[in-house]
């Protein structure tokens, strides 16, 4: 669950150039109704009513309080005119799964998030507006602090055509695998650094009784499938050499599910499975089920893409504090427990911001109020205020200094679920941005120490800005799908990797593979400078 934590206060936090100056739009006390000319102008007009859907990786057992507690909502409403309601939840396909069945009984959002894959759809099915005389550094200045004008130009489907904004997003990663380290110490056991060593520590996981309650009742791993693929959790991937899931190898793009030596990966996770030191329910596990059962003591190791906070102690729904409750020896340590050079990758944008073809012409005031809260939310006063709360009572400001009111803040946002969550999901938790610096007491030691070594940990920059696009008449989504039925035909009935090759040549013709990566890496080619990529194979 995301919380709020430090950037470490000894730490200076440097505004990016395009931040030097403070948008005028942007003014006003965090929490108040602010006094800016856009703002006032909207209070002017006629009230209108906009409907939301949102979702993030941070919305899990996330609840919105009610209306008089909600300040942001509140203050939202009175600097724009509006009624607003949002509809949120993790995403994932349960969320895209309710706003298909949305959009499908025509009753559209007027702005909504969708992943970047699944935007493809609404956008070739001409569910969603042309943004190009909405979204401009002119009209919205804040949000262009977040993201540039050339990465949301190389983000849209095709050059030209403005039909989505790119959500601004979280640069670096903070990928780690996370191991028990009482239960290595209870077992003797050293921090694994090769395959074979983590093997050998999964298997000790699972039958060396390491809670020490006399019961086999352990497992060394766990991931969530949500009964549809093979995750990249599993270190088997990294293993066979395969970094987040592409990269440039060799001058040639690699889609890494997808490659030959995926075969390898779908032997050494069968082997694994047939040595009883997986969770048996991973595949069927829904996102947050792993880390819930890690929690209870069930599994010693897990994997996160990008939750640094899941093992702090000044994070109170952690993993951390969960296991510490039922096992106060609990001690959750970021580990890379694999002899390669990188672990991960920085991240590329993913997710959209899309607005609604019947809203924008029925109402295009609707399109234009909406990105104008968009945009606020960008700005310094709206940051702060979904971020760390209001000014004065969730935290105090001395120039770009802020420090957070650890009580109000727990009781108010943190132990109320989280909430600010929901309208955090237009900007990463990343305050340098705007040239802020954020001090939180209950960051320890400890804390220090898990962040420093998990913000270390090395990882490369998979591909050059660009938007991957597949060719009309494709969708890069529907080939995930069947992608995924035969990872999990291969590693479940097959129980071996031997028939990889032919699925893959099935992957490749039948569903478009090949057609698809071409295009990817003519893609990247044409961003490119210099040296152009090998042809795709």
């Amino acid at each position: 669950m995301k919380k709020k934590w430090l950037v470490i206060a000894m730490t200076t936090m440097v505004a990016l150039t395009a931040c030097s100056k403070d948008d005028p739009s942007a003014t006003g006390t965090p929490g108040s109704t602010g006094n800016s000319a856009k703002t006032t102008e909207a209070a002017k007009q006629p009230k209108l009513s906009l409907n939301w859907s949102v979702t993030s990786a941070f919305l899990a057992n996330v609840t919105l309080p009610s209306a008089d507690k909600d300040f942001v909502k509140k203050t939202i409403e009175e600097k724009f005119n509006v009624d607003l309601k949002i509809d949120y939840m993790v995403i994932g396909k349960e969320y895209h799964d309710k706003l298909n069945a949305t959009l499908a009984g025509g009753s559209a959002p007027d702005l909504f998030i969708s992943g970047a894959a699944e935007s493809q759809k609404y956008i070739n099915d001409g569910i969603t507006a042309n943004l190009s005389s909405f979204v401009t550094p002119e009209a919205m200045p804040n949000y262009f602090k977040w993201v540039s004008k050339e990465e949301v130009d190389a983000f849209q489907l095709k050059q030209g055509e403005f039909s989505r904004a790119m959500l601004p997003f979280q640069r670096n990663t903070y990928a780690s695998w996370y191991i028990r380290q009482d239960w290595l110490d209870k077992l003797g056991l050293k921090a694994p650094h090769t395959y074979a060593e983590l093997t050998e520590v999964m298997t000790q996981f699972t039958k060396g009784d390491p809670d020490g309650n006399g019961k086999q009742d352990t497992y060394g791993f766990s991931a969530a499938g949500s009964g549809q693929n093979l995750p990249l959790d599993f270190p088997q991937w990294l293993n066979n050499g395969f970094v987040a899931d592409f990269m440039i190898v060799d001058n040639s793009y690699v889609d890494n599910r997808t490659d030959l030596k995926v075969q390898n990966v779908i032997d050494q996770v069968v082997d694994w499975n047939k040595a009883g030191i997986v969770d048996p329910d991973w595949f069927l596990n829904k996102a947050p089920a792993h880390i819930d059962k890690a929690a209870q003591g069930k599994v010693g190791m897990i994997f996160t893409p990008g939750d640094k906070t899941i093992a702090l102690d000044s994070v109170a729904t952690s993993l951390q504090n969960r296991s510490k409750a039922l096992d106060p020896k609990a001690n959750w340590q970021p580990i890379y427990p694999l002899d390669k050079p990188v672990m991960w990758k920085y991240n590329v944008p993913e997710n959209t911001i899309l607005i609604s073809k019947a809203t924008a012409d029925k109402n295009p005031e609707k399109v234009k109020r909406s990105l104008e809260i968009v945009n606020w939310l960008g700005s310094e006063e709206g940051f702060l205020l979904t971020h760390y709360g209001q000014e004065g009572k969730h935290y105090t400001k001395d120039g770009k200094k802020i420090t957070l009111n650890v009580a109000a803040f727990e009781s108010d946002i943190a132990k109320a679920g989280n909430w600010l969550n929901v309208y955090a999901v237009f900007t990463p938790d990343e305050p340098n941005v705007l040239g802020l610096e954020l001090i939180d007491s209950r960051v320890s030691e400890h804390d220090r120490a898990i962040l420093k070594t998990v913000e270390g940990f090395p990882k490369n920059n998979a591909l050059p800005p660009v938007s991957l696009v597949p060719p009309d008449g494709i969708n890069i989504g529907d080939f995930r799908k069947e992608m995924s039925k035969f990872h999990a035909k291969a590693v479940l009935d097959d129980k071996s990797g031997k028939n990889w090759p032919q699925y893959r040549e099935e992957l490749m013709t039948k569903f478009r593979g090949k057609d698809i990566f071409t295009e990817y890496t003519k893609q990247i080619n044409a961003a490119l400078k210099d040296k152009k990529l090998n042809d795709f194979k």
